[in-house]
């Protein structure tokens, strides 16, 4: 798990071949607010999803997990509690699904966590279990997000 400001996100570049897109596209759409919606940026290779929403209370959430895909989660407006794990740390709650390729995991006890600002982002790696979307202090509010989805 990386956490960081998009003003920093150059350094990460070099770890993976589709991370200088990716951070060339959060900064188009910061700069352009782009709206939600899916955009595709390598094919299958690289997309991203703006998205709207509310963050959500913790409780019933689960942590979630990706084989095929890095999570890149960058905060365009308002802030959202992020939480992540190692998969050893917890149990497997449903099967993986490959056609949106996501397993789900039992709630972790100790988990990193992170309050992620406008601004900033967090990779997960496949190796990262997540919860991210989460309220601060309990009380919903807007968020702006893109998730980009890179390839392994």
């Amino acid at each position: 798990m990386i956490f960081d400001s998009l003003t920093s996100c150059r350094q990460y570049c070099p770890m993976h071949k589709y991370f200088r897109a990716a951070f060339d596209f959060l900064e188009r759409a910061t700069r352009e607010d782009l709206p939600t919606g899916r955009y595709e940026l390598e094919g299958t290779e690289l997309f991203a999803m703006v998205q709207e929403y509310n963050s959500n209370l913790p409780d019933g959430a689960l942590f979630e997990g990706h084989r095929r895909y890095i999570d890149l989660q960058y905060v365009m407006s308002g802030v959202e509690y992020m939480e992540a794990s190692a998969p050893s740390y917890t149990e497997i709650e449903t099967d993986y699904n490959a056609e949106k390729d996501v397993l789900f995991f039992q709630d972790h006890t100790a988990p990193v966590t992170c309050t992620v600002h406008a601004g900033e982002f967090v990779i997960f790696f496949p190796h990262d279990i997540h919860k991210p979307g989460l309220c601060v202090n309990r009380r919903p509010a807007p968020v702006k997000k893109i998730v980009v989805k890179i390839a392994v």
